[in-house]
């Protein structure tokens, strides 16, 4: 009886303390925005496409560096091509030389390794225009842009995701003059979390609970058999 009440014990633990840090995990996706793009587009031919990479679609990534980015074209028959990114000097801003091989359909998608990417950032029909996919986001975090700034889309009709507010963690100001004074930045509020622990971090934890899990539970069998 000692045995089972000290499994089920141990087990809930853990789980509870898994499950305190998947909050944490809330940092972990973006919405990718683009410039306004070219009024036509045709195969073969280079356009130079700018977009931003917003940490729940209001500020750039807060986590440190968000290392190599694309764009990525995916045709209709599953054909994938990226266009790498290449920093600029505004934070969450990148650019791209973007050439399409072929005519026909293509979804545009952003590309990297830190956090969850944005699978739909815009459609293209080539020869022809790109169309920007409508925003799910239905709240914005604040942020204190400068004049450099994202053109963000609309919402679209059914829009239901916000952004946590007070997630920020970086309070330096952009590095374009700033519209508005810097006395009136927004407060960080000191009780929501920092930034997102890491993907890897998370997933050992869970492989560490699964293993101790299947330990205790042979131990308890053979201590009971």
């Amino acid at each position: 009886m000692r045995t089972r009440r000290f499994l089920v014990v141990t087990l809930t633990v853990l789980a509870t303390g898994l499950l305190a840090a998947a909050p944490a995990q809330a940092g972990a996706w973006e919405e990718t925005l683009l410039d306004p793009p070219p009024a036509r587009v045709e195969a073969g031919v280079t356009y130079t496409f700018g977009y931003w990479i917003l940490q729940h679609g209001s500020y750039p990534y807060q986590g440190g560096d968000l290392g190599p980015t694309a764009l990525r074209a995916t045709d209709e028959k599953g054909t994938v091509v990226d266009f790498p990114g290449t920093a600029t000097v505004t934070a969450g801003h990148y650019s791209a030389e973007v050439v399409f091989p072929h005519d026909g359909k293509w979804t545009i998608g952003s590309q990297h390794e830190v956090i969850m990417p944005d699978e739909l950032v815009a459609t293209v029909t080539i020869p022809g225009k790109v169309e920007i996919a409508p925003s799910a986001m239905a709240q914005r975090a604040p942020y204190q842009w400068g004049v450099v700034r994202p053109s963000f889309p609309p919402s679209a009709p059914d829009a239901n995701v916000g952004a946590p507010q007070g997630f920020l963690t970086d309070t330096q100001v952009p590095l374009i003059d700033q519209v508005e004074p810097r006395s009136q930045q927004t407060a960080v509020s000191a009780d929501e979390p920092g930034a997102a622990l890491p993907v890897w971090l998370f997933v050992v934890g869970g492989v560490v609970v699964v293993g101790l899990a299947g330990w205790l539970v042979l131990r308890y069998r053979r201590v009971n058999a």
